[in-house]
């Protein structure tokens, strides 16, 4: 597939990858028993290196997304108990308060205690991230929407109640049109998407971040209550997962990365990465997702058998009236060698996307090995 072809997708990828990797628990829904979704996790513990990580843009953070899937799966403790191994080595150098939700949420998912991890308390780092706005991220403002939510995931985990203003926060960091942008809160120069108009302003609402904004304030709310002699203001299921009809895509079922249906220079389908997450925050408020949400995600699997046993592409290219799957077979059977995260990555969100469980997770508790890798022909 020459590079043309590729430009699109993996712009996109890049997008939702950063945003994928950047993040006792709320009560969880049990998910179907997928079996797409447990083979799935055959794949995830053939990418974890010798030091416990799994590859990704964030090594920290897709080593945490992986630890949810298994543990959402109750499959290959062993694999979790390495992954926790390379997480206490990373946790004293974290800085952003996204990537220690994420952690905290794995650790608590593996039964570990986050106060006292790698010689350190991420639950009060997180608090101490707080600022006067009731926004978690200290001065760096990058990606604040996303790590405000990540962190409020992290924190319901625990579960640590969150104060009145962090939820308004996030609650009023909602755009028009009901989404949410990783970046910035909803201004009053911006647009029904949240865009200034300005030349610098790229970013605009995303099902990634809204999905992981509408898990938050859920979490907050049942996990531990809001800590406020104030009620918050209510939380409505159906305001909350509105912005995800715009983001439909009505040609293969699933969803975008946003409500731009050519974004990044190519037509956009649905990718796995945005499907699953979509999926997580239908399951977060109790609603159904529409259908033939979930059959889209399933799709988007490789044929079960050889060393893509359980892998998932990350979403679909139209050539000449055809769709295939991207990365192709082959591309993905090499991913090691060429670089790129997209397969893991999006094997891993499908994993949590199919057995429907939105964040945080309870604790994992008798969990099963990976099932086998098929023999193609077999």
């Amino acid at each position: 597939m020459g590079t043309q072809r590729w430009r699109g997708p993996c712009a996109l990828f890049l997008i939702t990858g950063l945003i994928a990797t950047s993040a006792l628990a709320a009560p969880v829904l049990a998910g179907p028993n997928d079996p797409r979704a447990l083979r799935g996790t055959r794949y995830i513990v053939g990418r974890q290196g010798e030091n416990g990580a799994v590859p990704g843009f964030s090594k920290v953070g897709a080593t945490a997304d992986a630890m949810l899937a298994l543990s959402a799966a109750r499959r290959s403790p062993k694999s979790v108990a390495r992954a926790i191994a390379y997480l206490r080595t990373k946790a004293e150098g974290l800085r952003s308060v996204g990537l220690m939700g994420k952690v905290v949420m794995a650790v608590v998912a593996a039964g570990r205690n986050p106060r006292s991890f790698g010689g350190r308390n991420l639950v009060l780092a997180i608090k101490r991230k707080r600022r006067d706005s009731g926004r978690y991220g200290g001065t760096d403002s990058r990606a604040a929407v996303l790590n405000h939510a990540l962190a409020m995931l992290g924190l319901a985990a625990v579960p640590e109640a969150v104060p009145l203003s962090s939820y308004e926060w996030l609650r009023e960091a909602r755009c028009p049109d009901r989404g949410w942008q990783y970046d910035a809160p909803s201004r009053s120069r911006d647009g029904f998407h949240c865009d200034d108009g300005s030349p610098g302003d790229v970013t605009r609402t995303d099902t990634n971040t809204t999905s992981y904004a509408v898990q938050a304030l859920k979490a907050a709310l049942v996990s531990a209550p809001v800590r406020s002699k104030i009620q918050p203001a209510g939380f409505r299921a159906s305001a909350s997962i509105a912005y995800f009809r715009s983001a439909r895509d009505h040609v293969r079922g699933g969803w975008r990365y946003s409500h731009q249906r050519s974004a990044f220079g190519s037509r956009a389908y649905t990718d796995a990465n945005s499907t699953a997450l979509v999926l997580q925050a239908y399951a977060a408020v109790d609603k159904a997702p529409p259908p033939n949400g979930r059959r889209a995600l399933r799709g988007l699997a490789y044929g079960a058998c050889g060393e893509l046993t359980g892998a998932f592409a990350y979403t679909w290219m139209s050539i000449s009236g055809e769709f295939r799957r991207v990365p192709s077979r082959a591309e993905a059977a090499r991913e090691d060698e060429l670089g790129g995260p997209s397969v893991i990555g999006a094997t891993v969100g499908a994993v949590l996307g199919l057995l429907g469980h939105p964040l945080p997770l309870d604790p994992a508790r008798n969990g099963e090995p990976a099932p086998p890798r098929r023999r193609c022909g077999a």
